[in-house]
């Protein structure tokens, strides 16, 4: 466990110097305040020091023996659930291109509810209509941003 911490730890401190470089490449600040550098700047710095810290900290914990059977992924009732969310994210990435944002989102939230042991039909049903139909109308009403929209039109 310990090696593959240090690896992804130290995998997301490269991602984070990079970041932090091509932010310098951008205007941190212009006419009106934040230039589009400024926040990519300061998000690359944040991970970065905390993956440095985490590396550090890993660095000086002492190396369990046990360590050698630990598993990464889940297993059991927690890697089914693991493999649903993983799955469903992929069917509703390419199901949104065909049948829109807002029944890709409702099938979405109601099977991704369930597989995550809910089993109150209403509460089922609040999620998945508050989590398309209301997601959708925050995101084209007040943020004006595309999301697709269904062939039939809704």
């Amino acid at each position: 466990m310990r090696q593959g911490r240090l690896i992804a730890t130290g995998a997301m401190l490269v991602f984070c110097l990079f970041a932090l470089w091509q932010s310098l490449l951008l205007s941190l600040t212009d006419r009106l305040g934040p230039g589009p550098g400024f926040f990519p700047f300061w998000l690359a710095l944040i991970g970065a020091v905390l993956a440095v810290a985490l590396l550090v900290t890993t660095f000086r914990e002492a190396a369990d023996p046990s360590d050698a059977e630990t598993r990464i992924l889940p297993h059991g009732e927690g890697g089914k659930r693991w493999l649903a969310i993983v799955v469903l994210l992929a069917a509703v990435t390419v199901a949104m291109e065909y049948v829109g944002f807002r029944i890709a989102m409702l099938v979405f939230n109601a099977v991704l509810v369930v597989a995550l042991g809910e089993r109150r039909w209403w509460v089922i049903a609040v999620f998945s209509i508050l989590g398309s139909v209301g997601v959708y109308y925050v995101f084209t009403t007040w943020l004006d941003v595309l999301l697709p929209v269904s062939p039939f039109g809704f």
